[in-house]
């Protein structure tokens, strides 16, 4: 077998499981509006969409957001010889490209190409990135000064940004709140691990839904999918798994769940005096609302990407604000970026086109 047939063998089999999905996801919601299951979205038996637990005080504000971002502005500055960082913040896997020519077979390709990658960092082409490709493609990369940092070293350069600020981060709140990995939910348990597993199929279809619509309306285009068309080596691939597809869910759950949504929830539902107790139930929609906004707003520029963010958000927000842990966050995030990211680069190895 073929390199190629093989690389078809894997996207078909990716896309198939992405249809299973989100066919069983369907089947769940319809379940639990009917009535007929008393299964929620975490997989747990209750009368309530998204289990409800207890949560300790935290140990972070707003404020403690802003830190994180700052300091990633900062280090991706000087990783990229003191320019500041351009483009957007990691990104979800959404469609790239999802208009179909064949009529028939529009559903099933929308479905299959909504869930395509979009990179841990927006970034531009540049002329290095023509040294992979064949002479007949680099005349259509758009030239760069050749003091500008090169695609590889910008994706570099955000992906350590990204550790930095977050291992930055991390240390500021262990010194001086005493937060630990356990009190920020980043240690995971298999409770966690299940529920996010089982999320992932309720939050996955009405984002996908919505993206299939959207990409109808508005064009999507993003670097990932450009690198991954210019520089199909392996390992080049597992570079951005490393980076979209495992410290990029990490990070902005981090960020985004942990720290803003988590910070704005203390002005909506203000916890009680924190004396280690596990008594806290934020309950306020609006803190998701905003977060899922700011987050949505950070992808602007990427087409028709920042409506099913938004959603996806609203989800993720739902999620961990209902369970108080943010690994079930983590976990659908995650399989999001891993799985879509495996299937562009089956999708453009055995030259699929879409």
């Amino acid at each position: 077998m073929t390199h190629e047939a093989l690389y078809t063998a894997g996207f078909a089999l990716i896309a198939a499981s992405v249809v299973a999905a989100l066919l069983a996801g369907c089947v769940l919601w319809i379940r639990w509006f009917a009535g007929k299951s008393k299964r929620n979205l975490c997989g747990d038996v209750s009368q309530e969409l998204i289990t409800r637990q207890p949560q300790p005080t935290p140990r972070w504000t707003v404020f403690d957001f802003l830190l994180m971002f700052g300091l990633f502005i900062l280090a991706a500055s000087l990783l990229s010889g003191g320019r500041l960082p351009s483009g957007d913040l990691p990104a979800e896997p959404l469609p790239a490209g999802a208009n179909q020519a064949n009529s028939g077979q529009a559903v099933s390709q929308q479905a299959l190409s909504s869930a395509r990658p979009i990179a841990d960092r927006s970034v531009e082409r540049t002329e290095d990135a023509t040294e992979s490709l064949p002479d007949s493609q680099a005349t259509s990369v758009t030239e760069r000064s050749p003091a500008t940092p090169s695609l590889r070293q910008q994706i570099r350069a955000h992906f350590y940004a990204n550790l930095i600020a977050f291992g930055l981060t991390l240390a500021y709140l262990r010194v001086l709140n005493g937060a630990t990995l356990s009190n920020l939910g980043l240690i995971p348990t298999l409770s966690d691990l299940r529920r996010g597993v089982i999320a992932t199929l309720w939050i996955l279809t009405p984002v996908l839904l919505v993206n299939i619509v959207v990409v109808q309306l508005i064009q999507y285009e993003h670097s990932v999918t450009n690198l991954l068309a210019d520089d199909t080596r392996l390992g080049t691939f597992l570079f951005l798994l490393l980076s979209a597809g495992f410290v990029t869910p990490i990070v902005e759950e981090f960020q985004f769940r942990l720290l803003l949504q988590g910070g704005l929830q203390q002005f909506a539902d203000p916890p009680p005096a924190n004396d280690g107790t596990s008594n806290w139930m934020p309950r306020s929609f609006w803190p998701i609302v905003v977060t899922s906004l700011i987050f949505a707003g950070m992808h602007w520029g990427q087409g028709g990407a920042p409506i099913p963010l938004f959603f996806l958000s609203v989800g993720l927000g739902a999620l961990y604000q209902g369970t108080g842990r943010l690994t079930p966050a983590i976990v659908v995030h995650l399989l999001l970026n891993t799985a879509t990211l495996c299937m562009e680069f089956c999708r453009i190895n055995a030259n699929i086109q879409t």
